[in-house]
């Protein structure tokens, strides 16, 4: 990883902070494991981050009350504006063209595959997200508060869509794997217990077999 990607990182973080829109949003995806690293959550835990995606968890559509417009914030400060063809979501790239995309929770029977929501993008919806909001903390760094998952719940996340996640599959696997060991094994066990039972079978068997 550049390290102009790094702090491009941290140039958005900032942003989102400045403009009181990190309370709003959780990180999620692989760039949760630069920060369970460089701010000491998992001793001894060495994050390889290989992608250019950083992906953000709107937590509620209707937060906050006013609405506000992060995709208008983001161009004046000089990041390109994008819908996505297929999905119809907002990404948001860096200049060095890192890729930022954001997400909702998917609730009940709903299926919209896209809502808009008051951070003013548009987030894909999608099921199985509810973990990382039930069981997320806070990571302080730089003078700002970023949500992130616990490094349990993120790691059953990964395990429970894997199979959903097509040529990035194999890379995936190889991230779980090397941060399986540094876990909580109790919070883990906490965290499988309120799966459903069609997530738990997925964990429990994925588990079994390393």
């Amino acid at each position: 990883m550049d390290n102009m990607n790094y702090q491009s990182f941290w140039k958005f973080i900032k942003l989102l902070h400045d403009n009181d829109l990190l309370q709003h949003v959780e990180l999620i995806g692989s760039w949760c494991e630069y920060l369970y690293a460089q701010s000491g959550t998992l001793k001894g835990f060495d994050a390889n981050i290989r992608t250019l995606d950083i992906d953000f968890l709107v937590k509620n559509m209707r937060r906050p009350t006013k609405k506000v417009s992060l995709s208008a914030i983001a161009s004046q400060s000089g990041y390109t504006i994008d819908k996505d063809v297929l999905t119809g979501t907002t990404k948001i790239y860096t200049p060095d063209l890192m890729e930022i995309e954001f997400l909702i929770e998917q609730k009940g029977a709903a299926k919209e595959p896209i809502l808009d929501t008051n951070i003013g993008v548009s987030a894909q919806a999608l099921h199985h997200v509810s973990i990382l909001k039930t069981y997320s903390m806070q990571i302080d760094m730089f003078g700002m508060s970023i949500t992130v998952p616990t490094p349990e719940s993120y790691t059953i996340h990964k395990i429970i869509i894997n199979g959903q996640r097509g040529n990035k599959t194999e890379k995936d696997l190889r991230a779980i794997e090397n941060i399986l060991p540094y876990l909580d094994t109790e919070q883990m066990g906490v965290i499988i217990a309120s799966l459903t039972k069609r997530e738990k079978k997925i964990v429990e068997k994925y588990l079994e077999a390393h």
